[in-house]
Parts: C-alpha cells; sequence; structure tokens
C-alpha cells in the first residue's frame, strides 16, 4: 500500500486523481457526453459536473453543445489536457521506474502481466450495489449506533 500511497501522493499534488482518469477517458472517447463519463467512471452526475466545471476552467477540456441533442454537450480534450495528461503519465512511469530500477527482466514481465490482468478483471466487475435506502445517512447510522449502545 505504501507505493499507492506514495504514488497516488505524487499525482494529487499536480491533479485530482477523478479528474485525471476524466481526463484519461475523455482522451480515449471524446468527444464525449457528461452522462457518458458519469456511467464508465461510477461516478454521481453531481461530481461528474464538479470535475468538469474544474477541468474547464483549467482549460484542459472544452464544452461544446451537442448537435445531436440540444438538452446536452460533448466534453473534448484540448491541447492543455492532453499536455496534463503526459506530464501525470510521466511522473508515474518515473516513480515506478525508480522502484523496479533493479528488478530482472523477467521480474517486470511478471509484474507487467499480473497488472495487465487485475486491470482487466477489475474492469469488468459489477457495479458495487447501492446502500439500501432504509439505512438512512451515514451519520443518523452513526447516531442510532450510539444511542443503541447507551441503552
Amino acid at each position: 500500500m505504501d507505493l499507492i500511497d506514495q504514488g497516488h501522493r505524487g499525482i494529487s499534488r499536480r491533479l485530482d486523481l477523478t479528474r485525471v482518469r476524466v481526463l484519461g477517458l475523455v482522451a480515449d472517447r471524446g468527444p464525449i457526453r457528461p452522462n457518458a463519463i458519469a456511467a464508465e467512471l461510477r461516478l454521481t452526475a453531481s461530481a461528474t459536473s464538479r470535475h468538469l466545471t474544474a477541468l474547464e476552467q483549467a482549460g484542459q477540456v472544452a464544452v461544446e453543445p451537442d448537435p445531436s441533442d440540444a438538452r446536452t454537450f460533448l466534453v473534448e480534450l484540448t491541447d492543455q489536457g492532453r499536455q496534463e495528461i503526459e506530464v501525470t503519465v510521466q511522473a508515474g512511469v518515473t516513480a515506478f521506474t525508480s522502484v523496479i530500477d533493479d528488478w530482472s527482466d523477467e521480474d517486470v514481465a511478471m509484474a507487467t502481466a499480473l497488472i495487465t490482468r487485475l486491470n482487466e478483471a477489475w474492469a469488468q466487475r459489477p457495479p458495487a450495489a447501492a446502500p439500501e435506502s432504509s439505512a438512512g445517512p451515514r451519520w443518523r447510522r452513526a447516531r442510532k449506533v450510539e444511542g443503541e449502545a447507551s441503552d
């Protein structure tokens, strides 16, 4: 976990990890509608909107009306967004290269194969189940548990 935490800290100093994922998806699939971004990345509409607003303000994505549906819009990567992806990828490469620098070619190949397999399995997982609506907000559940303990 230290490796993941260190890598995330290094990248997140520059850009929020979810925004990196949004940029990557827009780069792969753009122009793309916000609802497709939300579905693919399993984000709420509100979170998607928040991230797209920040990326647009940073000049990393452009938002244009969707010519086939006036109710929505399309998101495209800008040159600045492409540059941000390149810088972020290079930061990750630099971090991981320093960690595996003394590994054998066989070890690198095995790690690559296992990480690829993990990523493929992760992509195939079913969507997480939504919490039971009867559970209520998290703060209410905590108060209820505290109240039960004092009885």
